[in-house]
């Protein structure tokens, strides 16, 4: 199953993000836009994982969402990875301490069975678009927009990424909720 570790979002931000989307459309962005139900915050990829890893990576899960209460996350800008020829276009988030001990939590873990299990710096976004193609003037308008939207961070998220009728779905496999303040 390939799965990632992520939180998902409610109703209203996804709602928010494809109003975003819309502006990109309409300052004519073109490229393969997110549906707003696959609209997520990646903490961990994990690739193709069996039910053994399955199993332990729900405890993990547990055990880290139970050690952190929800919280706020902010979104503040759009930006740009630059993948090759292929842009990606995604919503960034303010600084969150919270968000990172859970990511820093839940990478300790994850390394006691997954060893082989990638490090890099973490930088949290919700990709809008990929294969994205643009003009400067576009640029330009990605780099000016402030985004200003806040949400609740309500747990952590199992999730399995596959193909069904030739669309991108993720399934929620696994949830806990943070503790509640």
């Amino acid at each position: 199953m390939r799965s990632f570790i992520a939180i998902e979002l409610d109703s209203d931000t996804k709602k928010f993000l494809s109003d975003i989307q819309h502006k990109l459309r309409l300052k004519g962005i073109k490229g393969n836009y997110s549906r707003p139900e696959n609209f997520h915050i990646t903490l961990k990829f994990l690739g193709d994982i069996d039910l053994s890893v399955f199993n332990k990576v729900c405890e993990i899960i547990k055990k880290v969402a139970i050690s952190n209460k929800s919280f706020v996350l902010k979104l503040n800008r759009l930006g740009i990875f630059n993948r090759g020829k292929k842009m990606i276009i995604w919503s960034g988030l303010k600084k969150s301490n919270n968000l990172l001990k859970v990511y820093e939590d839940l990478q300790k873990e994850l390394e006691h069975i997954l060893p082989d299990i990638e490090r890099r710096c973490f930088t949290p976004h919700i990709t809008l678009l990929r294969e994205a193609n643009y003009t400067a003037e576009t640029k330009d308008f990605i780099s000016d927009l402030v985004l200003d939207y806040q949400f609740y961070a309500a747990g952590i998220s199992l999730m399995e990424s596959t193909r069904i009728d030739g669309k991108l779905t993720y399934i929620r496999r696994a949830y806990q909720s943070f503790e509640q303040n």
